[in-house]
């Protein structure tokens, strides 16, 4: 066999078409299987010159040599890997210098371990990677591809849900890595028993993972690289957004904490996910730590939680983050500031109502009405809602209406209605259920109407039609979909 020249030269080998979101590992496992070597180390020495070098699933080395032996089929070895291994999710996390030395270590042109370099050993979060699939995917690959993949996104330390089908991750047991070079495998590989499942999940932690999947994805879709300082301030502007930041510039880090837990608590564990366990209110726990000027590196799997927790939107994230790069570094000026000032003129000269003022400077109604009332400032009070408007935003809610629309119909803020509904659990669960069962007609109509214009095609087809809604069935109403199509949805798919 011939070892030392580029693999397209010499080896009557077909060299795979890589996919667009499989790892590098998953790549070299197929290459492996196709190549009929009779053991990995064999594929291991023609894809990277030396043995061991790309069998590490997270972060191999040698990818300038790869590179070269494919002839750079997966263009550059720094992109390489940035998009198909698991530094692309840690880079933007780490001091640039930092990630400049991880980069060289990965591709070969410089020394150390990038775990070490990234700072991944010393953290509560750790750096093992177990290797997870999705059982979906995995039957989907084989009936689409003729092969299974080990999916990028979800080798991530914050994905423990597949967001294509909204199932828990199953991660592969460690004993089933195999350490003698024999091996190089894909999901199809592993029988049942080597592979464990999480435990079981409320709907509201599947919902709070999903969140988390969701940033992580729009995170690694957004080049950037975080400043530690800079970072810290854009976490103080997410608080003062939701009310966490007093007067004085302080941060009400116990009812922030509090709220913490009660999202992201139940997750604690998850694999990774051990720091959520930090609770005490004397430190303020994961947020504490966060939040505070301390020297030190921080595990980007709590960058990544903090950011799901204090931004509805990656749009709200960045744009804190750029308001914090503008404010020099002063936290006290960028939380406190000039809005006194500001929010006096619009209001005593300007003549803007409260809720608009405040709005333009960034603050809660509440806290603005607080300061003005201190600093003596006149300003006219709006009528309270009476209770007859009150029954019928009650009303409205129960009928299932969007927020907006309420306000619009009854002649309120939106915020108003925001706030009336988390003021009555009751009222916001009847509210959940009928914008459910809204949902759930509307998709059962477009399904019916999808099936009616497309008879007798495949599964497979009609998922490719746009809009299509019948993932959203398959989760929520899946015995509709057994019993109006039962030719499609009666058998396991």
């Amino acid at each position: 066999m011939n070892l030392e020249y580029d693999l397209l030269d010499d080896l009557p080998v077909s060299i795979p078409i890589p996919t667009n979101d499989e790892t590098l590992f998953s790549w070299c496992a197929l290459y492996h299987r196709l190549s009929g070597n009779a053991i990995a180390a064999d594929s291991l020495f023609q894809l990277f010159g030396r043995r061991g070098a790309g069998l590490k699933h997270d972060l191999p080395v040698g990818l300038e040599t790869f590179c070269q032996r494919v002839q750079y089929a997966f263009g550059s070895p720094q992109g390489l890997a940035l998009e198909k291994t698991l530094l692309g999710f840690y880079a933007p996390f780490a001091p640039i210098q930092r990630c400049r030395r991880a980069l060289d270590a990965v591709t070969g042109n410089g020394a150390g371990d990038p775990k070490r370099i990234l700072g991944l050993l010393g953290t509560r979060g750790g750096a093992q990677h177990p290797l997870k699939s999705c059982v979906s995917c995995v039957k989907r690959d084989i009936r689409e591809l003729g092969y299974s993949r080990w999916i990028r996104e979800h080798q991530w330390p914050t994905v423990w849900v597949c967001r294509e089908h909204g199932v828990p991750l199953r991660r592969l047991a460690g004993n089933a890595r195999y350490k003698d070079l024999r091996y190089w495998t894909l999901p199809q590989d592993h029988a049942a028993g080597e592979w464990q499942q999480l435990q079981a999940l409320s709907g509201e932690s599947l919902f709070e993972l999903e969140r988390v999947a969701f940033m992580s994805a729009r995170l690694a879709q957004t080049p950037f690289f975080i400043e530690d300082e800079r970072l810290r301030l854009t976490y103080l502007i997410g608080a003062r957004s939701r009310g966490w930041i007093a007067f004085d510039g302080s941060t009400r880090m116990v009812a922030m904490n509090r709220e913490f837990q009660t999202r992201f608590g139940a997750l604690k564990h998850i694999p990774g996910f051990g720091f959520l366990a930090e609770a005490s209110s004397n430190s303020g726990g994961t947020l504490g730590l966060l939040f505070r000027q301390f020297r030190g590196l921080h595990h980007p799997v709590k960058h990544v939680f903090a950011i799901t927790f204090l931004f509805d939107t990656i749009g709200a994230f960045l744009d804190a983050f750029r308001q914090a790069g503008s404010s020099g570094g002063d936290s006290r000026k960028l939380l406190v500031g000039e809005w006194r000032h500001e929010l006096r003129r619009l209001v005593e000269v300007e003549k803007w109502s409260v809720s608009q003022a405040a709005t333009r400077v960034g603050i809660p109604i509440s806290q603005a009405c607080r300061w003005l009332n201190r600093a003596g400032v006149p300003y006219e009070k709006r009528a309270r809602v009476g209770s007859d408007r009150k029954d019928q935003i009650d009303a409205l809610l129960r009928a299932g209406l969007d927020y907006q629309q309420v306000a619009d119909d009854v002649g309120v803020k939106k915020s108003f209605v925001r706030a009336y509904v988390a003021s009555s659990p009751e009222l916001r669960e009847c509210w959940k259920q009928r914008r459910f069962e809204k949902s759930r007609e509307q998709h059962r109509v477009h399904a019916a109407e999808l099936f009616m214009a497309h008879r007798g095609v495949s599964i497979k087809t009609l998922k490719a039609v746009p809009g299509n809604g019948l993932a959203w069935l398959e989760r929520h109403d899946r015995e509709w979909l057994t019993s109006n199509a039962p030719h499609l949805f009666g058998g396991n798919q």
